[in-house]
């Protein structure tokens, strides 16, 4: 069972998606941040990974999950880069997720829903060079209360429609690659998780 799980992401918006993608796996897991600023570069370093991961074994992670963002890089190689600069122990525990570009680009993915959802028209959405900065505006402008601004991309990820959230996975192949690694780690530990992965793909 996964009870705790280290993350290192870069922003709020990242750490809402994946307490959104932890919500539709069903996993009641624990999401755990190492302390400082270990995960808002871009690309992690040796020495950061090394003492993210001291921190994660004490605090007993059965997970660790690093998520970044491509920023027009291939997702592949960053992926492999993220995860060399983590000791050999931790392969085993290890997931990466690369975001292409960025989380608000997967929440694009779908771009008529999204512009629905955050009260803008898909015309203010189509030109990709202006595209994440309107979501991100969009986002702080409806976050409130408690909630913040995390809370509300994991929300929106979370009741994001099923056929919506199968159309991201058929449409992007870093963010199934995710959802499945994700899964994966899950099912290796027991855990009941639910899998939106065969309608859009095809998988058993």
């Amino acid at each position: 069972m996964i009870r705790k799980i280290g993350v290192i992401y870069q922003d709020r918006n990242s750490f809402g998606f994946l307490l959104g993608i932890r919500d539709r796996l069903e996993c009641e897991a624990e999401l755990v941040a190492p302390p400082g600023p270990v995960g808002v570069q871009r690309r992690l370093t040796r020495k950061n990974a090394k003492k993210a991961w001291a921190f994660f074994k004490k605090q007993g992670v059965d997970l660790v999950v690093r998520f970044t963002d491509a920023d027009g890089g291939r997702w592949q190689e960053i992926a492999r880069k993220e995860r060399e600069v983590f000791p050999d122990e931790a392969d085993s525990v290890l997931v990466c997720g690369v975001a292409v570009n960025n989380p608000e680009e997967w929440l694009y993915l779908d771009a008529d829903y999204l512009a629905k959802t955050l009260g803008l028209s898909s015309e203010e959405l189509r030109n990709p060079i202006h595209r994440t900065d309107r979501i991100k505006r969009a986002l702080t402008r409806l976050a409130c209360g408690q909630e913040g601004q995390s809370g509300l991309v994991a929300r929106l990820v979370r009741q994001t429609p099923e056929e919506v959230f199968r159309r991201w996975l058929q449409s992007d192949d870093a963010l199934r690659e995710f959802y499945s690694d994700c899964r994966k780690a899950a099912i290796r530990e027991n855990c009941e998780t639910a899998n939106e992965l065969d309608a859009s793909i095809g998988q058993a």
